[in-house]
């Protein structure tokens, strides 16, 4: 009896995981052109934008495991989500950077995949409002008006100081 009581004493003198503190988010919006050509774009319908979220990770993490990041963003009813590839040929409708790599600092740990918009194992999802395995149809000008929100999912731990940004396009109905 002496034995387990020795052995509860023991661990509950063992630290408990400590919470991590909160990731930062920002996000912003800026507009990318109208249809009607202007020099200034105008936000109207037809206008496209691009939305860009920052995710930081605080140094006060340092020495806890954060993982399981996803952003998740629902979309405002007035936009369309452009779903083909909005970087070079086989991107996706996402682009990730992976912090402001400087020698190493601010780089997040964090990896980024897409394989196609049908793929259940890249690191996006899409939501049509009623699930999150709507499979896009990109329209002529490679939209998609039932994509409700969108769920970026990078892989591996996030790293303390670590930062990344998502960007993707929406057209302004």
């Amino acid at each position: 009896m002496r034995k387990s009581t020795l052995i509860l004493s023991l661990l509950a003198m063992l630290p408990t995981a400590a919470l991590a503190d909160p990731i930062t988010a920002t996000k912003s919006v800026a507009m990318v052109s109208d249809p009607m050509g202007n020099l200034i774009p105008r936000a109207i319908p037809g206008a496209v934008l691009d939305y860009t979220a920052t995710l930081a990770n605080p140094l006060a993490n340092a020495g806890k495991t954060v993982r399981g990041i996803a952003f998740e963003d629902q979309l405002p009813a007035n936009v369309i989500l452009r779903v083909s590839d909005l970087g070079v040929g086989g991107s996706g409708p996402v682009i990730f950077t992976n912090g402001a790599i400087v020698l190493g600092v601010g780089d997040s740990g964090l990896t980024y995949t897409f394989t196609n918009l049908a793929s259940a194992s890249d690191g996006i999802e899409f939501s049509n409002g009623t699930s999150w395995t709507y499979i896009p149809v990109p329209d002529a000008d490679g939209y998609d008006a039932n994509v409700r929100a969108i769920r970026v999912k990078p892989v591996t731990n996030f790293k303390a100081g670590g930062s990344f940004t998502v960007r993707f396009r929406v057209k302004l109905r």
